[in-house]
């Protein structure tokens, strides 16, 4: 009797588990599901909807996220390379536009061999925030490029440390490779922006150890 309720205890223990479990899929599922309805063209959304059945939520949402941060950062990096007049931020974008064009490319590949058609264009709010900063010019365009380059790239540091988790081994290989190289962004990132003696917008986060009051505007 006594190992009956032992095994009904485990079996209990084992059933609230996968429920979780399950729960937590399909969250992430809906995720995924919500990334590739925001797709622009209709057929990349066919493509993606119906991509590798082995492929599950949190792959799909690593994909869609990698490639939208990738696309971003090649395309504010192509705006600095021509706007900003310093050297520290130019020479900043033309190595961010190599590494992220190398590993936008890498992705593709990927993506692809998955039945997953990455867009072409940014969703509205990203595209948003290029907009903006392409109306800038001088120092405040140089604080705005720097700013995002050390936002954007935390969020992905955190992205990839979590890709390289991924129950996919292609991606998680990917994730592994790249995530270093996504490290050292962020840390240049904010090496740059305390030679410009600038603040970061984290989230309230001051990760440039610099005080607002320190700020120059001029």
């Amino acid at each position: 009797m006594k190992n009956h309720w032992i095994c009904l205890l485990v079996i209990c223990f084992t059933s609230g588990l996968l429920a979780c479990n399950n729960a937590d899929r399909n969250g992430r599922d809906e995720t995924a599901k919500e990334m590739v309805d925001s797709l622009s063209d209709t057929s990349d959304r066919a493509q993606a909807l119906t991509a590798d059945v082995d492929l599950n939520g949190d792959g799909k949402v690593f994909i869609l996220s990698a490639a939208n941060g990738g696309m971003m950062e090649a395309e504010a990096a192509g705006i600095a390379i021509k706007r900003s007049k310093n050297k520290l931020v130019k020479d900043f974008a033309e190595q961010m536009l190599k590494d992220h064009r190398a590993a936008n490319a890498e992705l593709k590949r990927i993506a692809e061999g998955k039945g997953i058609g990455l867009g072409t264009s940014l969703p509205d709010e990203l595209a948003a925030h290029l907009a903006k900063l392409n109306s800038l010019e001088e120092r405040a365009f140089d604080l705005q490029y720097m700013r995002m380059m050390i936002n954007n790239h935390q969020k992905t540091v955190e992205l990839f440390t979590s890709g390289t988790r991924l129950e996919d081994a292609g991606l998680r290989a990917f994730a592994v490779k790249t995530l270093p190289i996504i490290q050292d962004h962020y840390q240049t990132a904010i090496a740059i922006g305390k030679k410009l003696n600038i603040t970061n917008a984290n989230n309230g986060d001051d990760v440039l150890g610099i005080s607002p009051a320190k700020v120059e505007d001029k």
